[in-house]
């Protein structure tokens, strides 16, 4: 006696088994090498033409704007330099000016200090002139005197030639000449350390 069930069950498993055959059977679209359908297309893309175009203006954008600003930092620092050497300028014109104002003004305090001096020295020439040979010695100390202070009497010798710059015309004799020369020397006059501390008061005649 045949089994109903039997039967229905060989019939699916041969339909399964010839379902299998048709899906194992060769397509001649596949590549035997790969296994790979030409009509697959990937998700990914391996490269965008666009992307690497825009990174590359990218860079060269950040390249232009690294060498502006080496430029401006160059520019900044050059004028740094500048001013920098300008005040170092103006620093050392105002130190020689300070030093030279100093300076000034010590030569200034030893002329008052001095001039103070010349009364005496002018009583001392007096009665050096009034007595030439009793105070021959005090003439050697007063002549002492004089260089240790950088003193230098003026030239006041009757006959030499007026100078306005170191003598000073008390009186003025009128003369057959046009030439100016000194008669009498009334104060002496002195120089310190090259310059006239006082000018030298004479009488002027023509000759």
């Amino acid at each position: 006696m045949n089994n109903p069930f039997s039967n229905k069950s060989d019939k699916s498993s041969q339909a399964k088994a010839q379902s299998q055959t048709r899906g194992n059977a060769f397509d001649p679209d596949l590549n035997p090498n790969t296994f790979e359908d030409p009509e697959f297309k990937p998700d990914i893309e391996e490269g965008n033409p666009k992307h690497s175009a825009n990174s590359t203006t990218n860079s060269t954008a950040n390249s232009a704007k690294d060498l502006e600003e080496i430029a401006k930092l160059a520019r900044q620092n050059s004028e740094l330099i500048g001013d920098l050497q300008r005040t170092r300028a103006d620093f050392e014109n105002f130190r020689k000016q300070v030093e030279l104002q100093r300076e000034q003004a010590k030569t200034i305090a030893k002329h008052a200090t001095i001039s103070k001096v010349l009364p005496l020295i002018d009583d001392m020439s007096r009665a050096i002139k009034a007595h030439p040979d009793l105070l021959a010695p005090v003439q050697k100390t007063l002549d002492k005197t004089l260089k240790a202070l950088n003193l230098a009497p003026i030239d006041s010798t009757p006959g030499t030639a007026f100078n306005p710059e170191f003598h000073n015309a008390i009186t003025m004799e009128e003369g057959d000449g046009d030439k100016e020369v000194i008669a009498e020397e009334l104060i002496p006059g002195y120089l310190y350390e090259g310059e006239v501390l006082r000018a030298a008061m004479v009488r002027v005649k023509h000759q």
